[in-house]
């Protein structure tokens, strides 16, 4: 019952990133057109919406943060390896564990004061000092937000392969704790593309 719980919310996490993910998308994608529009009525019309960098710094910090659970969840963050590869595969899990250790405290404690800061700023009702005068809590709290779902994704992360480890998937569990290997993955991608074409020869070739 508890295995059964514990993977039904990692389905879920995995569900809400991915849905973070289609957010920050159709977020920058809006975005990319008004400041297209702004751009193009300063040019022509010489006139402006006013706001709009304001507007498109709060959502690309917004967007960035709701992203990480997806990266951190399908190993697409960056990391340098090349150390790492020169060691023992005990080693290497060592480390694999030590970067994410240090990844989810940083982001802990990035994430607490991330909370600190927007609830001060919705308690004191403060505005930012633009035209726009914006209420700080709203973007400040959704940054905090994404950053709260990123150390659940990471602690969900680290369940996950602990489940595999006493169900005896060794291998799973130690591949999602590991750096994706980028190289492999474009050949697969490769490879997959291939077998899904159709075949080109010309039937006349065959005997």
């Amino acid at each position: 019952m508890m295995k059964r719980h514990l993977h039904r919310g990692h389905s879920t996490i995995m569900r809400t990133a991915r849905a973070l993910v289609w957010v920050c998308g159709s977020a920058l994608i809006v975005m990319s057109f008004v400041i297209t529009v702004e751009a193009l009525m300063r040019k022509f019309l010489s006139h402006s919406f006013g706001g709009v960098d304001e507007i498109t710094a709060y959502v690309f910090a917004v967007t960035t943060t709701f992203a990480f659970p997806f990266a951190i969840l399908h190993r697409a963050n960056i990391r340098i390896d090349i150390v790492r590869n020169l060691f023992g595969a005990r080693f290497r899990i060592a480390l694999d564990w030590l970067a994410w250790a240090s990844f989810t405290l940083v982001f802990a404690l990035i994430t607490y004061r991330a909370c600190l800061l927007a609830l001060q700023s919705y308690q004191e009702g403060a505005r930012s000092i633009t035209p726009l005068r914006s209420y700080l809590a709203i973007p400040q709290g959704l940054w905090a937000l994404g950053l709260l779902v990123s150390v659940i994704a990471s602690l969900s992360l680290a369940v996950r392969v602990v489940g595999l480890f006493r169900a005896g998937h060794r291998d799973a569990a130690l591949a999602l704790l590991s750096p994706s290997d980028e190289v492999a993955q474009e050949l697969s991608h490769i490879a997959v593309s291939q077998d899904d074409a159709p075949d080109a020869s010309p039937a006349g070739d065959t005997q």
